[in-house]
């Protein structure tokens, strides 16, 4: 166990402060300075609309799209500055929205199936596609189907879209729920209250998170750890859980339409999760996505066992530290890197460690600005400074940092700004910020290593979301933060 030692710092507030007055001297960090975008040059005739991505054991990209195709990409670290090479492995699907490389074949989810590919006579291009499990549709727009992904006991994990913002949102079965599909095909509904789940994964611990959009019932975009029997939160998926066997036990008029806090409907209504972090709408994202956890073949500054996680909508991605209290999860989360071509929704690590982004546009629109790309992302090996995760404590949050910080201005509480805030929980289509308070910071601790300050804040809520700002702290070598505000979603308070 590593003991943190902790000095005292209480700074009494002057006219101007430590922090106001040495902020303007200190330097700036950009983005670009430690993570690199490198564009991947696409075919004009191929219309790179990525709707999944998987690494292929020859080191060769495989990428689906929402035009229905497959594509392999050989050489797609562009080696010795040398082109890519496009071969088209498979076509006439509907809407591919997710691939994985699994036991030696090519999954990927169409609007209605799980599909396996598999090249038969060795030319390079599928010959079978072979039907894994099969759902009913409605035949509505916004239907989509999202995956595969695969479970750590080797399932096969799916999410359905709703179709429309009203109470009939799920006209065909199991439309906004998460499927498992078991190697011989059976599937097994595992949770319900899904609207737009473009984006989840199954962590290197076993656990599931998904990504949600604003919405119908959704007052922000997030993440959520998803159990099985979870409810998430949209009721329309409710009305098949009634008519089918299921494991999530609420019904259509269990959930109550009141546009309180999510988090104080879930005292009351038991079954309803809510979610591990939220994104706050417009800042941190407007369409969130993929999400990718850091493992350790992975290369992207020190931030192992996070997760990254996509936004179509703005072309960025943000990081996610999570922690688990009572039981529960919880965490932080910051911007970390925009300025891609287009609208992320999918993330995959290559072999050196570097993540290959896959983006799509057309008719979504993204800050981007186009219809498709497929961008890679490499760090420089430089550390940025940055506030790398922070934690819940029974009186305040302690931020880590990813290096030491400067003692003075680490020390002035006017270096720091809390407040915090929560969303409605209603049937109408997204929410304003509600409930907005101020917390104030009492007292601020320096451990002795300099990577760790702890803030006694009087204020704090439970369940709501606490955007943290530390703009006034330094480096001890005189740096910025490169993002000084994340948002911490408070669940739980620990005991101490």
């Amino acid at each position: 166990m590593i003991r943190i030692l902790y000095s005292s710092a209480l700074i009494l507030m002057s006219t101007m402060t430590f922090a106001q007055t040495t902020k303007d001297s200190a330097r700036v960090q950009k983005e670009e300075e430690f993570y690199i975008i490198k564009t991947i040059p696409i075919p004009e005739k191929v219309k790179l609309e990525v709707g999944g991505l998987a690494l292929l054991p020859d080191d060769a990209l495989a990428v689906s799209t929402r035009r229905g195709e497959v594509w392999k990409i050989s050489n797609p670290y562009m080696t010795n500055g040398t082109a890519p090479r496009y071969k088209l492995y498979a076509e006439g699907l509907h809407e591919a929205l997710g691939l994985v490389f699994y036991k030696e074949a090519l999954y990927t989810t169409q609007r209605s199936e799980i599909t396996r590919l598999t090249d038969l006579d060795g030319d390079g291009q599928a010959d079978e596609y072979k039907t894994v499990y099969t759902w009913p549709l409605s035949g509505r727009y916004h239907e989509y189907a999202y995956g595969p992904g695969v479970d750590k006991d080797g399932n096969f994990v799916v999410t359905l879209n709703l179709d429309l913002n009203d109470m009939k949102a799920s006209a065909a079965r199991w439309h906004g729920w998460m499927l498992k599909v078991d190697s011989n095909g059976k599937m097994k509904p595992f949770a319900a209250g899904f609207r737009s789940p473009a984006g989840f994964t199954s962590t290197s611990a076993g656990d599931i998170f998904y990504s949600e959009n604003q919405g119908d019932w959704v007052g922000s975009g997030g993440i959520t750890h998803v159990q099985e029997g979870s409810f998430v939160g949209n009721p329309a998926s409710l009305i098949w859980g009634t008519r089918y066997p299921s494991p999530v036990k609420l019904k259509l008029e269990d959930i109550p339409d009141t546009g309180e806090p999510k988090f104080e409907v879930a005292k009351r209504v038991p079954g309803i999760s809510v979610p591990a972090v939220w994104f706050p709408h417009s800042i941190l994202g407007v369409s969130t996505s993929g999400i990718l956890e850091y493992t350790p073949n992975a290369n992207m500054g020190p931030f192992e066992g996070q997760l990254f996680v996509g936004d179509q909508g703005q072309s960025k991605i943000m990081r996610v530290a999570l922690e688990k209290v009572n039981g529960k999860y919880q965490g932080v989360v910051f911007p970390f890197r925009e300025g891609f071509s287009s609208g992320i929704l999918r993330m995959i690590w290559g072999t050196d460690g570097s993540m290959f982004v896959g983006m799509t546009a057309r008719g979504w629109g993204s800050t981007g600005g186009q219809d498709h790309g497929l961008q890679r992302l490499v760090w420089n090996g430089k550390v940025p400074f940055e506030i790398k995760a922070v934690k819940a404590t029974a009186d305040g949050f302690e931020l880590e940092f990813t290096k030491p910080v400067d003692r003075k201005t680490a020390a002035d509480i006017a270096s720091y700004e809390l407040t915090s805030f929560i969303y409605k929980y209603h049937h109408e289509y997204g929410s304003p910020v509600i409930n907005k308070g101020g917390c104030t910071v009492k007292r601020v601790d320096i451990a002795s290593d300099g990577k760790h300050v702890r803030l006694k804040v009087d204020g704090l809520r439970q369940g709501y979301i606490h955007e943290i700002k530390a703009a006034g702290v330094k480096s001890s070598d005189n740096y910025l933060l490169l993002h000084s505000t994340g948002y911490y979603t408070l669940n739980e308070i620990p005991a101490n």
